[in-house]
């Protein structure tokens, strides 16, 4: 029989020390806590959070300088904390460099970035000192191209260039498409304190966030089983050409071999944000802003460039004049080979935009086609779908009984009604246009800023009228009596027009070339910006621009020929090979039986213009695996470090 015990307290059979004794007995401890990237560089604090220690004690840290080898703040020092079980917060992280690995001596934990933010980070506070090492992702790359910047703006930092550097010596950039706002990060679930209906009982159903910007891509349905109702992606994963840089960085990551667990690989890729959300409609000036980026573009290829790095470059939509408008100037000022592979992904660009011959240019102002592009690119890799009613003709038997009965009886109204209507995303809308891109060069209906009208009214407007406007006089092209007055003023604001684009063409010819030989930013064209793809305008091309626009404005901004069908719908079918009449090109043909270009058509697996964005699980491997990284990428240059 045991004798009862009448002490205060239970006997343990536990040393002293750090375990088993009360919590005023045990002794004291310091933990020194490093920080760095994921590839193992060592990275600065601002702030190291708190440590709460055994006894509930919150201390934070002292930031101690580094050597004249390691940055400033290089460690920091949590002093006299009770031994035992603590817990790590360091909530205010620097953004977008996401926690992903908490190294001691004795163990490694890895993280998928944003999980530790509920609970904080457990660590076991030892006798005399624990070191420690806190492993963050690299934040971001997003070149904002969106607002006027000096040249020096556009550039990456002295960091970035060496995390590129380091990381594999190499970059891949992603420029997105047409209509796609700059937008913003999403945010991180707070999982604790998120609360979800089970059966209509239990506590009231919340979703709660973390205060911190989630850059990297997060599993909505997963997150959606700790919330009151279903997430959405941009909640999560960002909105505009952010929820863009989010998923192409992911995808790619995954495409070469990152298994969603382990986040010591996952590499970061430049993203390019320009101004291309014009309006639904406003196709033309879209394109003069993608190529005032791809302008602004160049400078960062050639730091790349010659800080050694291996560059290759994927767009999508109307971010392939981007991409092109770059390449072309480079190209024209004798970069050959500057980039290792340039992918097209669903191009808006003419099916001949590659061809090295101007003449073939259908454009009415000249800019079609981008005849040195090709040779600043060891590898041009056109990815094309019929299944895109975006940039081709959608699936007519779709359409309800009625649509197709309107259709038929008076297309323009059935167009203008769906437009008039419409509220979905762009891909939802213009696709149901039998294809949009075929019409971008419309001017009906006339409710709609669309065609060229609109941009060249916005580019010209100290020089209108440039031409008879039709509030002013019935008809004016037909009509018999024209305001003299009028007349006269057209012809004035012609005359003024022609002159100081001339005196542009003079002006800015040298600098331009001057600038790029240099490496850097060359200036932009004003009056002459539908040109801006051209490394340099002479005077005679300024001519031929101006007649080019006279012609256009004769016929009341509405040109006589289609746009060429678009290279993201028919790839180069209609340019090559028997049967494709005065289009067919042998330069085309030449580059293609050679190996410098391929075209992938994705017919079978891709169905929306904007479906890579989430793509289906055959379209990652067909396309993302497969095309891209395994063909391509890791065959014959590099994607981070794998």
């Amino acid at each position: 029989m045991t004798a009862a015990s009448h002490l205060p307290f239970s006997p343990s059979s536990a040393p002293f020390g750090a375990h088993g004794a009360p919590i005023c007995t045990h002794e004291t401890a310091n933990v020194r806590l490093q920080r760095s990237d994921n590839l193992k560089r060592t990275r600065a604090f601002i702030g190291a959070g708190t440590i709460t220690d055994e006894s509930g004690k919150v201390v934070t840290a002292q930031l101690e300088n580094g050597t004249e080898h390691t940055p400033d703040n290089t460690e920091a020092i949590f002093t006299q904390l009770v031994t035992g079980n603590a817990r790590w917060r360091w909530p205010e992280e620097p953004e977008g460099e996401h926690l992903i690995g908490f190294d001691t001596v004795s163990e490694q934990r890895r993280f998928a970035p944003g999980h530790y933010l509920d609970e904080g980070v457990d660590l076991t506070v030892i006798q005399g000192e624990r070191k420690a090492r806190a492993i963050h992702l690299p934040p971001p790359v997003i070149i904002n191209l969106r607002d006027p910047a000096p040249a020096s703006g556009d550039l990456l930092t002295d960091e970035q260039l060496d995390y590129f550097r380091e990381n594999g010596n190499n970059a891949l950039i992603y420029i997105h498409g047409y209509n796609v706002p700059h937008g913003e990060w999403g945010r991180f679930l707070n999982r604790k304190d998120s609360q979800k209906r089970y059966g209509g009982h239990g506590p009231v159903p919340r979703t709660a966030w973390h205060p911190n910007k989630a850059t990297v891509w997060q599993d909505t349905g997963a997150l959606s089983d700790y919330t009151a109702t279903p997430l959405k992606d941009d909640e999560v994963n960002g909105t505009g050409a952010h929820s863009w840089a989010i998923h192409m960085e992911y995808q790619l990551n995954r495409a070469a071999g990152f298994d969603g667990k382990d986040w010591m690989p996952y590499s970061r890729i430049i993203n390019v944000s320009w101004p291309g959300n014009t309006g639904a409609t406003d196709f033309m000036q879209a394109e003069l802003n993608a190529m005032a980026s791809g302008r602004r573009l160049v400078a960062i290829i050639q730091q790349l460039a010659n800080a050694g790095i291996a560059i290759n470059i994927i767009t999508h939509s109307l971010g392939a004049r981007v991409g092109l408008t770059a390449l072309n100037i480079l190209g024209t000022i004798g970069h050959s080979n500057l980039v290792d592979h340039l992918f097209l992904w669903q191009p808006a660009v003419a099916d001949n935009a590659l061809t090295n011959d101007s003449s073939r240019d259908a454009h009415p102002l000249g800019l079609g086609v981008f005849p040195s592009a090709h040779s600043a690119a060891r590898k041009i890799v056109v990815l094309h779908s019929r299944g895109d009613g975006i940039l081709g003709p959608d699936n007519t038997d779709d359409r309800a009984w009625w649509q197709k009965a309107l259709y038929r009886i008076h297309p323009a109204a059935m167009t203008a009604w769906a437009l008039a209507r419409a509220e979905d995303p762009m891909d939802d809308i213009l696709g149901k246009l039998h294809g949009a891109y075929n019409k971008k060069w419309w001017c009906f209906p006339s409710f709609l800023d669309n065609g060229f009208e609109p941009a060249i009214e916005k580019l010209y407007k100290e020089y209108l009228p440039l031409t008879f406007d039709a509030g002013e006089t019935a008809h004016p092209q037909r009509s018999a009596y024209v305001p003299e007055v009028l007349k006269q003023t057209v012809k004035a604001n012609w005359g003024r027009l022609e002159q100081e684009i001339l005196a542009e063409a003079n002006a800015l010819w040298q600098p331009c070339i001057d600038c790029l030989r240099i490496g850097e930013r060359p200036p932009e064209y004003t009056l002459l910006s539908p040109l801006n793809h051209r490394a340099s305008i002479s005077p005679q091309v300024a001519k031929d621009y101006v007649l080019r626009l006279k012609r256009l404005a004769v016929n009341g901004w509405f040109p006589k020929q289609s746009p060429r069908p678009a290279l993201g719908y028919v790839g180069f079918a209609k340019v090559t090979g028997e049967g494709t009449g005065f289009f067919r090109d042998g330069f085309i043909e030449d580059n293609l039986q050679d190996g410098s270009w391929a075209e992938v058509d994705q017919s079978s697996w891709l169905f929306s213009h904007s479906g890579m964005r989430i793509p289906t699980q055959e379209l990652f491997e067909e396309v993302y695996q497969r095309e891209i990284m395994q063909s391509q990428l890791l065959a014959n240059s590099k994607f981070g470090r794998y």
